[in-house]
């Protein structure tokens, strides 16, 4: 038989003549590579097996079982390495958060497990007396057996773990063959039940490594530091040699210079070094030390820096600092779970112009090179293990926290999660950039977990160990959370974290996930940053999560990308569109959940402007850096949405976290809405940045009249000259007209359905009282009170229409409930239209809500204008979509857009294209202008889709423009939080008030 051993259902064969694992390196032949190569793929030493392999994938396991020699099975086609089979062509995509993807019945999985096999011929010189060979497998999912040159070498498991092997005595001079057997389920399928598709395969980079035979195999290094006076030492132990080598050093500071060399006696060296170039995110400075034996030299690129808790705080460098973090998937909508190097660094680079400082390895270790950049550019790693049980809770019958415990809380699974445990931290031990190692995700705690702290504090006791499933430990044991050093919690609200500190911690206090970015969303960032920056125990946050997890389907040829998510591929179990939950769509087009959390995170924030002596009051919200050298402050000085001044404030010295008045040059500032826009931007180009990259703004508005923009009282003023207004009035119409306009108002909708002005149609539609919005993921839990109280399904009745006529103008007041079927009524509505000779129209409605139903998603009304309405320009937030509680990428001023261009394009359609605190807004075509006025703020929409359309359409690729325009001038609407899986919109976001009323004028100008 093929397989003798079936090692994928037994939990007492993890590896299989596996080498122990070691610090990653690449070594290299002599110390003039290692200073001039950085691509691993042009040392000497390595040779990169990726490329096309001979594939042949299988249905089921069975079908290959009964052969008795690797060699029987024939290739029809190939397979690049690295690469996952479900987005070439093979067995199906499938997406589950939760759920297990296999029946429950550890360790066994289905006897029709899907699985391929791999093959491919190298040409390969040896020199076995001068060299050992080993062979590195970076991420295979879910586990893999492989042979060389037709003889069984191994077995591992572990998908996203470095499995290396002594293939030594098996290689020969010339051509060889490796064959690999990937299954897509093992034993470890029941540990690696992440939020994800679930994809199969040898999905990063396969390598044989030439290493000499006098070696060193694994080491730890160490650095310390003391800030006052600029010294450090770092420490080095070489744990374990083959051969006993002799062991040189060298090491070269970040400006290239040799500052100490000598021999390593005893496995032990320490290096003194003076005035200190200290690594953080914001200067991520690297030593670059050199271990050189006889025929190798190994480099490590070593930061100074040093991580510790001091009173509950967490500090770097001695300096508490604020963790501003995204999850991190490796995921492509093209690729999978294959993610090179271009991918990394376009991810990182954008999380760097967006002020994100942390990254949390979710839910897995990440690739080596990963975390060689993350070390050369500048990030805060959580690092986490491949663990996550949760599809434990969806078991029958049990509840579903009732038996979240039972793998963590069995000893049986103990050796499986110490070794998952291990393979996250060995490798990874010398990396600057991570500060802390994480057991794992959503697998509950009991006595495994207690042992795996207690491992990971073995391994390492320079960096703190997080857990956020010590939250779920159960009340009936007696836990040891004693080598946990972070209070780590997921999505709780604002009033759970006030209680922390309200009751007192003794550890920081991390959200390890938060801000579901789901959709139209996160909103609410505000409030949370509020408490991460009064609590100096509250570390930071990490917002769940950075990408949109969905596939690539088509492209049609104006490069529009239709992408899938779970169901699209006609698999029976999936978790829908719940892995559309990130910062940027799946091609790292920012969403604008993005751009508000890079503004919340701006590394300068005006807190005060004096405005009788113009000055404003700066902070500094770095840790480490004088805001001088890396940061231009420009600002801007708006009349009514209007810039009338540009200039440059000059920082000369602003210190980490440093507050200083500084003043501007600004005269009297005139009549009208006065906004003062304060940018800070990179000043020169480095690192990922480039020069004017804008960080982050505040502004400051400042009102200095009653009314807004153009008074109101002007557009009401009626001359001598303007013709009176003729009133005609039927069963169930009015209609109003003079020589410049006819208006048609119909009194069973409470609202006009005909408007033309001097020849112009603009309204051939009726124009209605809305309170629905197409549901926003984050709204898909409240979505079903609102449906359930008929919000989707309103209809108007109107009990009374009254005519009321004076010298200058008309009013119609109309008395009218929003009522559904089959439902009572959520609001009742007074209505008064009041129509000016001169074309104007004002809208005044008071309303009272039936308390008795849900928040209203919003409350407004729609005008429905031809699609030839494209143009428009608004005083008000922009430049982006904004709402309530998600606004701080915006800024009060006027802008200019399309209607088309307004449309923020989620994969799941939903609400979207909103600004709010709006002031003014205007729509036209060739030959006409829609003015919408208020004294107050209000908010509007303007989409080629009508609501319904975005309600009842699944994707993005199946949206159709319609034929019109479609204009709704909100009073307001609800927030936007982060409920898809945060805690529910807080009270003040909600649109529930008994009583409200708003009012606007309708302007028309042909």
């Amino acid at each position: 038989m093929l397989l003798l051993n079936e090692y994928h259902e037994d939990i007492s064969k993890l590896h299989v003549n596996m080498m122990k694992r070691r610090s990653y390196y690449i070594p290299f032949v002599d110390t003039n590579e290692a200073l001039t190569v950085k691509d691993r793929n042009k040392q000497n030493n390595f040779f990169s097996l990726n490329g096309k392999w001979k594939f042949n994938y299988f249905n089921s396991l069975q079908l290959i079982k009964e052969i008795n020699d690797i060699n029987e099975i024939n290739f029809p086609t190939t397979m690049e390495v690295p690469s996952v089979w479900q987005v070439n062509g093979y067995d199906y995509n499938q997406y589950t958060n939760v759920k297990y993807p296999i029946p429950y019945n550890p360790p066994f999985v289905p006897k029709d497990n899907p699985c391929a096999v791999y093959q491919k011929e190298f040409d390969f010189k040896i020199s076995p007396e001068k060299y050992d060979y080993n062979i590195n497998f970076e991420g295979v999912d879910s586990c893999f057996y492989f042979w060389i040159n037709g003889t069984f070498v191994g077995y591992s498991q572990i998908s996203h773990s470095i499995s290396e092997f002594d293939i030594t005595p098996l290689l020969v001079n010339g051509k060889n063959t490796i064959t690999v057997l990937v299954l897509k389920w093992c034993d470890g399928t029941y540990f690696e039940d992440q939020d994800k598709f679930r994809m199969s395969g040898i999905f990063r980079d396969v390598y044989i490594l030439k290493r000499a035979k006098s070696r060193i195999l694994d080491y730890k290094v160490i650095p310390t530091i003391n800030v006052l006076d600029k010294e450090g030492k770092i420490s080095v132990e070489i744990l374990s040699t083959i051969g006993n080598p002799n062991i040189k050093y060298t090491l070269i500071n970040p400006n290239n210079d040799k500052i100490s060399s000598g021999n390593i006696e005893n496995n032990n060296l320490q290096i003194d070094i003076k005035d200190i170039e200290l690594w953080s995110a914001e200067s991520p400075s690297l030593y670059t030390l050199l271990l050189e034996t006889e025929n190798e030299v190994i480099k490590e690129r070593i930061g100074m820096r040093e991580v510790k808790i001091e009173n509950a705080v967490l500090k770097i460098n001695n300096v508490p600092i604020k963790l501003k973090g995204v999850n991190h998937h490796d995921s492509s909508p093209t690729k999978g779970y294959v993610v090179a190097y271009d991918d990394l660094i376009l991810d990182l680079k954008l999380m760097k112009e967006c002020n994100i400082n942390s990254i949390r390895a979710s839910h897995y270790p990440k690739s080596p090179i990963f975390y060689e950049l993350c070390d050369e550019y500048g990030f805060y790693v959580m690092n986490e293990a491949d663990i996550e049980t949760h599809g434990v809770v969806e078991l029958y019958g049990k509840g579903y926290l009732d038996n979240y415990n039972m793998i963590a809380d069995d000893k049986i699974y103990e050796n499986v999660i110490i070794d998952r445990i291990d393979s996250s931290i060995v490798p990874f031990k010398n990396r600057s950039c991570i500060f802390m190692w994480s057991l794992g995700n959503e697998s509950g705690f009991g006595v495994n977990f207690e042992s795996g702290a207690k491992y990971a504090k073995e391994l390492d006791t320079t960096r703190p160990v997080h857990y956020e499933g010590a939250y779920y430990a159960s009340k009936e044991r007696k836990n040891d959370f004693s080598n946990l050093d972070v209070i780590s919690r997921m999505y709780p609200s604002l009033e759970e974290i006030e209680d922390y500190f309200k009751n007192g911690i003794d550890k920081p206090f991390i959200l390890c996930e938060y801000a579901h970015a789901m959709g139209n969303g996160p909103g609410g960032l505000i409030e949370y940053d509020d408490l991460i920056q009064n609590h100096d125990e509250f570390a930071g946050a990490y917002v769940w999560e950075w990408c949109d997890h969905a596939i690539l389907i088509h492209e049609s040829e104006d490069g529009k990308k239709a992408y899938g998510y779970g169901g699209d591929f006609g698999e029976e179990n999936h978790d829908g569109n719940f892995c559309v939950d990130g910062l940027v769509y799946p091609d790292r087009k920012p969403h604008t959940g993005l751009l508000e959390y890079k503004n919340i995170n701006r590394p300068i924030r005006a807190l005060e402007f004096d405005q009788a002596n113009k000055k404003v009051k700066l902070k500094n919200m770095l840790n480490f850096t004088n805001a001088n050298e890396v940061l231009d402050i420009n600002y801007k000085v708006l009349l009514d949405g209007e810039v009338i001044l540009v200039d440059k404030l000059i920082l000369e010295s602003l210190n980490p976290q440093e507050e200083k008045w500084y003043k501007l040059n600004i005269s009297e500032l005139p009549v009208g809405i006065i906004t003062i826009l304060i940018e800070s931007s990179i000043k020169y180009d480095h690192s990922l940045y480039k020069k004017g990259t804008i960080l982050g703004h505040d502004q400051f508005i400042i009102k200095n009249e009653a009314t807004n923009i153009e008074s109101v009282n002007k557009l009401t003023q009626i001359t001598n000259d303007e013709e009176k207004l003729n009133v005609e009035e039927s069963i169930n119409k009015i209609k109003i007209t003079n020589s410049r306009l006819t208006y048609v108002y119909n009194k069973n909708t409470g609202t006009f359905e005909f408007i033309e002005s001097l020849g112009e149609v603009f309204i051939d539609n009726p124009l209605e009282f809305v309170i629905w919005r197409s549901p926003t993921d984050n709204d898909r839990k409240i979505k079903n009170d609102w449906i359930e109280a008929g919000f989707n399904q309103i209809t108007t009745y109107v009990y009374n229409t009254e005519i009321k006529e004076y010298s200058n103008k008309l009013e119609i007041v109309s008395f009218l409930s929003l009522i559904p079927p089959y439902r009572e009524k959520v609001v009742d509505v007074t209505v008064t239209w009041t129509i000016y000779p001169c074309g104007l129209i004002n809208c005044n409605i008071e309303a009272n809500k039936n308390m008795k139903t849900p928040y209203l998603p919003r409350f407004g009304v729609e005008l429905k204008l031809n699609k030839s309405y494209e143009n428009v320009n608004y005083f008000g937030f922009g430049p982006y979509e904004n709402y309530i509680d998600k606004n701080s990428s915006c800024y009060l001023g006027r802008f200019n857009s399309k209607v088309s261009e307004m449309h923020e394009d989620y994969i799941k359609p939903q609400e979207n294209g909103s600004h709010h605190f709006c002031r003014e807004v205007s729509i036209n075509n060739n030959s006409g202008k829609l003015y919408i006025l208020s004294e107050n703020d209000f908010a509007f929409n303007a989409s080629h889709f009508s609501i319904y359309q975005l309600t009842n359409t699944s994707h993005n690729f199946d949206l159709n423009e319609e034929n019109f325009t479609y204009l709704i001038v909100d009073y307001k609407q609800s927030g936007i939080g982060s409920n898809s899986c945060g805690p529910d919109l807080p009270e003040e976001y909600r649109l529930n008030e008994e009583k409200f009323s708003y009012n606007f004028y309708l302007k028309l100008i042909v």
